[in-house]
């Protein structure tokens, strides 16, 4: 049976909406729609606003306190809706738009997945998971300005974590079940989403919630999987190696604060 999440076009989606930025060595500007540049201006708005609940426009009532109080004049505001919906239309569309109710808020498809750890199982992830994610691989991809060189990095992220699990006498996992999936030879995004998520409807979903929780951190690595030049001492890294990163430390971070009383978040899911 051909399986319905493909790996390959998340990466590639994931890192379209991603910002492309490299770590800054000079000023620039960046355009935080670049990923809907290709639509019209507004298509690209209101899309950038259902994904990410970005508050692009006024909300409706704000626009009618504007004409309450004579921002907006009746004349255009008649005139516009004459122009779109006829002149007969004026006082129907006017009534609408004055005292008619709608749902003008965008719940924001980035976030709502992953947020059911917390509301059932009273855990942030997030909090738990960031701080020891941003060490590693701030380390990993040190400038020059630490004192202490992160081993194996000219092998790969993946590599170099378990290599240092291997002749370390401490840990970055707390539990043995982590700590022996990680040398797993069939290790992978799938495998590991399989554990946390377990419907694979929504592994995609999962993993634009988990990266978009952190799109600096995310873009960057996956701006220097291609680009590996545009940092002045180039490192070898692998956009799924981080994933599979953050997936192996949330699954410690279950099996430590809950041992088996947690279930995978898509089993709920049809």
């Amino acid at each position: 049976m051909e399986s319905k999440f493909n790996l390959t076009h998340t990466i590639d989606e994931l890192k379209h909406y991603l910002p492309t930025q490299t770590p800054l060595k000079d000023f620039i500007h960046h355009n935080t729609l670049h990923a809907f540049q290709h639509m019209s201006f507004f298509n690209a708005l209101f899309t950038a606003s259902e994904l990410f609940g970005y508050q692009v426009t006024f909300q409706l009532n704000e626009y009618r306190k504007l004409y309450h109080t004579g921002r907006i004049k009746e004349n255009i505001l008649e005139m516009v809706i004459e122009k779109s919906k006829g002149k007969k239309l004026i006082d129907n569309w006017k009534q609408k738009m004055l005292h008619g109710s709608y749902q003008s808020e965008y719940a924001p498809k980035v976030g709502r997945l992953r947020s059911e750890w917390k509301s059932k199982y009273h855990i942030n992830l997030d909090d738990k998971v960031q701080p020891l994610l941003f060490r590693i691989i701030s380390s990993y991809l040190d400038q020059g300005i630490a004192l202490w060189q992160f081993p194996f990095e000219d092998q790969g992220l993946l590599y170099a974590i378990r290599e240092l699990e291997k002749n370390s006498f401490t840990s970055f996992f707390k539990t043995k079940k982590v700590k022996d999936i990680i040398f797993n030879e069939n290790l992978s995004v799938e495998s590991l989403l399989n554990v946390l998520v377990g419907n694979e409807k929504i592994f995609e979903t999962y993993l634009l919630d988990q990266q978009f929780a952190h799109r600096g951190w995310s873009g960057m690595v996956a701006v220097l999987e291609d680009q590996p030049h545009t940092i002045l001492y180039e490192k070898k890294i692998c956009y799924q190696d981080f994933i599979i990163l953050e997936l192996l430390l949330e699954l410690d971070v279950l099996e430590s604060s809950l041992g088996n009383n947690w279930q995978p978040i898509g089993n709920e899911y049809k």
